[in-house]
């Protein structure tokens, strides 16, 4: 996909403020990338924006590219 880390970016900085808006603070300066990325997801998945993964496929890669996807079609509805 076109642009995926720019997009991954962006969905990450997106989720972080809708979770914070929710009550969630999921991230600070110790977290890592991963764990940020894996976190937005769930997070994403539990309040419905995302449909979750098959669990033996929610992995790194795929989390990023399924969070890019997610994001294109939320600037696309924009």
């Amino acid at each position: 996909m076109k642009d995926e880390d720019k997009l991954f970016k962006q969905a990450i900085s997106y989720g972080l403020r809708l979770a914070e808006m929710q009550g969630y603070y999921i991230s600070d300066k110790g977290t890592s990338q991963k764990s940020v990325s894996r976190a937005v997801y769930l997070f994403l998945v539990k309040v419905r924006l995302l449909t979750p993964l098959p669990v033996d496929k929610a992995d790194g890669p795929r989390i990023k590219r399924r969070l890019a996807v997610w994001m294109k079609s939320v600037l696309r509805d924009a």
